[in-house]
Protein backbone atom coordinates (compact mmCIF):
# COMPACT_ATOMS: atom_id res chain seq x y z
CA UNK A 1 0.00 0.00 0.00
CA UNK A 2 1.36 3.65 -1.05
CA UNK A 3 0.69 6.63 0.21
CA UNK A 4 1.31 9.08 -2.55
CA UNK A 5 2.12 12.13 -1.26
CA UNK A 6 3.36 13.03 2.04
CA UNK A 7 2.55 17.27 1.69
CA UNK A 8 -1.11 15.94 2.04
CA UNK A 9 -1.59 14.06 5.71
CA UNK A 10 -4.36 13.81 8.08
CA UNK A 11 -4.10 15.82 11.68
CA UNK A 12 -3.07 13.80 14.37
CA UNK A 13 -5.76 12.55 16.11
CA UNK A 14 -6.47 13.01 19.54
CA UNK A 15 -5.14 10.38 21.72
CA UNK A 16 -7.22 9.03 24.40
CA UNK A 17 -6.46 9.95 28.35
CA UNK A 18 -3.44 8.58 29.88
CA UNK A 19 -1.73 7.50 26.33
CA UNK A 20 1.51 9.32 25.57
CA UNK A 21 3.41 8.84 22.26
CA UNK A 22 7.53 9.18 22.49
CA UNK A 23 10.78 7.79 20.68
CA UNK A 24 12.02 4.09 21.72
CA UNK A 25 14.71 4.82 24.69
CA UNK A 26 18.04 3.07 24.98
CA UNK A 27 17.43 -0.21 27.90
CA UNK A 28 13.38 -0.57 26.40
CA UNK A 29 14.11 -3.76 24.26
CA UNK A 30 12.28 -5.94 26.45
CA UNK A 31 9.18 -3.84 26.82
CA UNK A 32 8.97 -3.38 22.99
CA UNK A 33 9.64 -7.03 22.20
CA UNK A 34 6.30 -7.83 24.73
CA UNK A 35 4.27 -5.75 23.05
CA UNK A 36 5.08 -7.15 19.53
CA UNK A 37 5.06 -10.81 20.92
CA UNK A 38 1.72 -9.52 22.10
CA UNK A 39 0.61 -7.89 18.86
CA UNK A 40 1.86 -10.40 16.16
CA UNK A 41 1.31 -13.75 18.16
CA UNK A 42 2.20 -15.63 14.64
CA UNK A 43 5.40 -14.05 14.41
CA UNK A 44 8.22 -15.76 16.27
CA UNK A 45 9.36 -12.33 18.19
CA UNK A 46 11.86 -12.71 20.77
CA UNK A 47 14.54 -10.34 22.07
CA UNK A 48 16.85 -11.55 20.14
CA UNK A 49 14.72 -11.20 16.81
CA UNK A 50 13.66 -7.32 17.75
CA UNK A 51 16.83 -6.48 18.21
CA UNK A 52 18.13 -7.61 14.84
CA UNK A 53 15.15 -6.89 12.61
CA UNK A 54 14.06 -4.03 13.92
CA UNK A 55 15.82 -1.90 17.29
CA UNK A 56 19.31 -2.65 15.79
CA UNK A 57 18.71 -2.35 12.47
CA UNK A 58 20.60 -0.01 10.13
CA UNK A 59 17.41 0.57 7.84
CA UNK A 60 15.07 1.47 10.76
CA UNK A 61 15.41 5.65 12.09
CA UNK A 62 13.22 5.43 14.30
CA UNK A 63 10.79 3.42 17.20
CA UNK A 64 8.03 4.74 18.40
CA UNK A 65 6.02 3.69 21.01
CA UNK A 66 2.55 4.45 22.46
CA UNK A 67 2.56 4.13 26.03
CA UNK A 68 -0.13 3.95 29.06
CA UNK A 69 1.71 4.18 32.60
CA UNK A 70 4.73 2.59 32.59
CA UNK A 71 3.47 0.20 30.48
CA UNK A 72 4.30 -0.06 26.14
CA UNK A 73 0.13 -0.15 24.35
CA UNK A 74 1.66 0.43 20.95
CA UNK A 75 4.46 0.56 17.95
CA UNK A 76 5.35 1.13 14.76
CA UNK A 77 8.39 2.51 12.82
CA UNK A 78 9.56 4.35 10.36
CA UNK A 79 11.98 2.45 7.64
CA UNK A 80 13.80 2.87 4.60
CA UNK A 81 14.42 0.22 1.68
CA UNK A 82 16.19 2.47 -1.09
CA UNK A 83 17.01 -0.65 -3.24
CA UNK A 84 12.60 -1.58 -3.12
CA UNK A 85 11.49 2.18 -2.93
CA UNK A 86 14.00 5.07 -3.16
CA UNK A 87 13.24 7.90 -2.23
CA UNK A 88 9.80 6.55 0.44
CA UNK A 89 9.14 5.67 3.76
CA UNK A 90 8.18 2.12 4.84
CA UNK A 91 5.93 2.26 7.88
CA UNK A 92 7.24 -0.87 9.52
CA UNK A 93 5.41 -3.17 12.44
CA UNK A 94 2.90 -1.34 13.30
CA UNK A 95 1.22 -3.25 16.80
CA UNK A 96 -1.25 -2.36 19.08
CA UNK A 97 -1.34 -4.73 22.22
CA UNK A 98 -4.27 -6.71 22.50
CA UNK A 99 -5.97 -5.09 25.55
CA UNK A 100 -5.10 -1.24 23.79
CA UNK A 101 -6.96 -1.61 20.90
CA UNK A 102 -9.14 -0.31 19.24
CA UNK A 103 -8.43 3.14 20.64
CA UNK A 104 -6.95 4.99 18.04
CA UNK A 105 -3.34 4.34 18.64
CA UNK A 106 -2.27 2.35 15.41
CA UNK A 107 -3.99 5.34 13.46
CA UNK A 108 -1.92 7.90 15.76
CA UNK A 109 1.30 5.82 15.29
CA UNK A 110 0.82 5.40 11.63
CA UNK A 111 0.32 9.73 10.97
CA UNK A 112 3.19 9.95 13.08
CA UNK A 113 5.20 8.28 11.42
CA UNK A 114 3.92 9.54 8.26
CA UNK A 115 5.14 13.08 10.04
CA UNK A 116 8.66 11.74 10.07
CA UNK A 117 9.25 10.94 6.32
CA UNK A 118 7.55 13.83 5.33
CA UNK A 119 10.18 15.97 7.40
CA UNK A 120 12.77 13.63 6.21
CA UNK A 121 11.98 14.84 2.72
CA UNK A 122 10.62 11.88 1.36
CA UNK A 123 8.02 12.19 -1.61
CA UNK A 124 5.50 9.05 -0.16
CA UNK A 125 5.67 6.19 2.04
CA UNK A 126 4.90 2.33 2.09
CA UNK A 127 3.58 -0.32 3.96
CA UNK A 128 3.04 -3.97 3.47
CA UNK A 129 0.46 -5.66 5.46
CA UNK A 130 -0.80 -9.63 5.63
CA UNK A 131 -4.37 -10.28 3.37
CA UNK A 132 -5.41 -11.53 7.15
CA UNK A 133 -4.59 -7.93 8.95
CA UNK A 134 -8.81 -7.00 8.04
CA UNK A 135 -8.47 -4.00 10.70
CA UNK A 136 -5.36 -2.89 9.55
CA UNK A 137 -6.27 -2.98 6.04
CA UNK A 138 -9.44 -0.91 7.40
CA UNK A 139 -7.26 1.85 8.94
CA UNK A 140 -4.62 1.96 6.06
CA UNK A 141 -7.25 2.50 3.40
CA UNK A 142 -9.68 4.97 5.91
CA UNK A 143 -5.84 6.77 6.45
CA UNK A 144 -5.76 7.10 2.43
CA UNK A 145 -3.60 4.47 1.70
CA UNK A 146 -4.21 3.16 -1.76
CA UNK A 147 -3.46 -0.79 -2.68
CA UNK A 148 -0.69 -1.46 -5.16
CA UNK A 149 -0.42 -4.24 -7.47
CA UNK A 150 2.85 -4.74 -8.59
CA UNK A 151 3.27 -8.60 -8.50
CA UNK A 152 0.70 -10.93 -10.34
CA UNK A 153 -1.71 -11.87 -7.89
CA UNK A 154 -1.88 -8.63 -5.73
CA UNK A 155 -5.41 -7.96 -8.02
CA UNK A 156 -6.69 -11.14 -7.07
CA UNK A 157 -5.89 -10.81 -3.43
CA UNK A 158 -7.35 -7.28 -3.30
CA UNK A 159 -10.56 -8.55 -4.88
CA UNK A 160 -10.49 -11.40 -2.12
CA UNK A 161 -10.08 -8.33 0.59
CA UNK A 162 -12.51 -6.29 -0.76
CA UNK A 163 -14.70 -8.65 -0.59
CA UNK A 164 -14.06 -9.10 2.60
CA UNK A 165 -14.76 -5.58 3.81
CA UNK A 166 -17.79 -5.62 1.77
CA UNK A 167 -16.24 -3.26 -1.10
CA UNK A 168 -17.92 -5.12 -3.83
Amino acid sequence: MRWTDLRDLPPIPELPTGYAIRLLREGEDEALTDVLIASFPETPWDLEKARRGLILAPDVEAIYVAEYGDEFAATASARYDPVKVPGSGYVHWVGVHPDHRRKGLGKWLTVRVLEHFRDAGCRDAVLETDDFRIPAIELYLALGFVPEHDHPDHAARWQRIEEVLGHT
